[in-house]
């Protein structure tokens, strides 16, 4: 837990609040405790949702490049190198028209 902490009022349900104090209560903690732990919880949550979702998207994108590569075969050149030859080729011609 993060040794220094920051203030902040919450506003509960009834029964909310009741539940809340009951499991702290019954944990030996308080109120505030079993409120932070909580809120840790459904940030981890949250967090891991989050990672899972990053994952299955790049699991999809991994399995339309393997039909893509599958249905059209995979470029065996150099994109970049060759854009940059062409560059270069256009320049020269360019100098060569103007000197």
């Amino acid at each position: 837990m993060a040794t220094q902490l920051i203030r902040a009022q919450v506003m509960l349900d009834p029964e909310d609040y009741r539940r809340l104090q009951a499991l702290a209560n019954e944990a030996g903690k308080s109120l505030s405790e079993t409120l932070r732990e909580a809120v840790l919880r459904f940030l981890d949550e949250q967090e891991r949702q989050k990672q899972e979702q990053l994952r299955k998207a790049l699991a999809e994108m991994r399995q339309i490049r393997e039909q893509n590569a599958t249905r059209y075969g995979v470029y065996k050149g150099d994109l970049v190198n060759e854009a940059r030859e062409e560059r270069e080729r256009q320049m020269e011609d360019v100098w060569k028209q103007w000197s």
